[in-house]
């Protein structure tokens, strides 16, 4: 097992195992949107909103600050082709930051509650497991 740089936190590999009788798996939809809107600054009202992918490249981006390119993230992302950018830039912060976890995309993209809910589920437990606190201003980095 390889040791994580400095800019990887130590469980990412292991959050890869998270299975889905994990705690993670059982956060309800109202807790999950309560957490995300505290955290990114949002109001979010229905987990598929998270489909086109910016709301997971903001949270990793909480987690490893300068990891993901939030520039290039599309807040305003609807079709398919247009959310696809943002899985790229996801995938490409999994891959700095060392997570080893497949993102499936084509599952994602298409706006399912039970799909996005499951990803959002993985993703807090991620955040609360690698998230090394102090404040993170959602907007100033969405828009900057």
């Amino acid at each position: 097992c390889r040791r994580p740089t400095h800019r990887e936190a130590p469980v990412a590999g292991g959050m890869s195992t998270v299975g889905r009788m994990d705690g993670a798996f059982f956060v309800s939809r109202t807790e999950l949107l309560s957490w995300a809107n505290a955290i990114l600054d949002m109001s979010l009202i229905k987990v598929e909103q998270c489909a086109n992918g910016a709301v997971y490249c903001q949270i990793i981006d909480a987690c490893h600050p300068g990891a993901v390119q939030m520039k290039k993230v599309n807040w305003q992302a609807r079709d398919e082709h247009q959310c696809l950018p943002n899985y790229k830039v996801l995938q490409q912060a999994f891959d700095k930051v060392g997570i080893q976890r497949h993102i499936d995309v084509d599952k994602l993209v298409r706006g399912k509650y039970q799909d996005n809910l499951e990803m959002l589920q993985w993703i807090k437990t991620y955040f609360d497991r690698s998230h090394q606190g102090g404040e993170y201003d959602g907007p100033a980095r969405r828009f900057a």
